[in-house]
């Protein structure tokens, strides 16, 4: 099982001293969940579940989407922020509020194996106890990970990488060498950049990292897995503004 080398973002602090995790919780009631996951609540809100997103292929969403619409009727304890995004969606986490339906979705999707830790390009990670149900599951072969397309890609498999430009992955691979510039840090999976994988740091994310004490001499060498839209990018290469989305995989502490 992977260790995971970072806290959890949600015990972070904005600069106004809030916390940057949402902390608004309301009853609630699901009626229903549209083709892409998102659930109708009985509010009027529209809500897309915290941290996760549920597979792209037709059998593996719809086996999600029928976890869901088993649970239609049931009341809810939502928790999530004020502001939609722009397609008028809350981003929430959702669980049962009655003795005999507790379970909390995300939660629940991500142990299935019917859904993949992605809290994409959110202020902060709140649930990072994600990422040990997803590796349980992915261990156990459940749900998704019964699929090659979802399993984690090594980095040597140039040719694997480059078929799925554009699409979410998880790719693992040792940290060859460390390229920190003033704008955003390059992570090196190889010797040639025109070929090989590479993570793109940001320079805020970078610092936040250090600050934690894992900056280059802590990564560097390192066997990890990092998840996201891969892009291509003088070969492959995927953007990390979370930096839970980077998990190291030996030197175990």
């Amino acid at each position: 099982a992977a260790l995971l080398i970072l806290p959890a973002a949600g015990q972070e602090r904005s600069a106004r001293g809030k916390p940057s995790c949402p902390q608004q919780t309301w009853p609630d009631r699901l009626q229903g969940a549209d083709p892409r996951g998102d659930l109708v609540l009985a509010s009027r809100r529209t809500a897309k579940l915290a941290d996760i997103r549920l597979p792209d292929d037709p059998p593996r969403r719809d086996e999600a989407l029928a976890w869901i619409q088993a649970r239609l009727g049931q009341p809810v304890l939502a928790q999530g922020g004020e502001s939609p995004d722009r397609w008028g969606r809350v981003s929430a986490r959702i669980r049962g509020a009655d003795a005999a339906h507790q379970v909390d979705f995300v939660q629940g999707l991500v142990e299935a194996g019917l859904a993949l830790v992605d809290p994409a390009a959110a202020e902060a990670f709140c649930q990072p106890e994600l990422l040990a149900f997803e590796e349980t599951a992915r261990e156990r072969s459940l749900g998704v990970w019964t699929d090659d397309r979802y399993k984690p890609i090594d980095v040597a498999s140039t040719e694997s990488l480059r078929d799925r430009v554009g699409s979410f992955v998880l790719v693992e691979g040792r940290i060859r060498s460390v390229g920190e510039r003033a704008q955003q840090t390059y992570l090196n999976f190889g010797g040639n950049w025109a070929e090989d994988f590479t993570i793109v740091i940001p320079h805020k994310t970078w610092k936040l990292m250090a600050g934690r004490g894992l900056g280059a001499e802590a990564l560097k060498g390192r066997r990890s897995r990092a998840r996201g839209i891969l892009q291509s990018w003088q070969g492959t290469a995927l953007t990390v503004v979370i930096p839970e989305m980077i998990e190291r995989l030996d030197g175990r502490r």
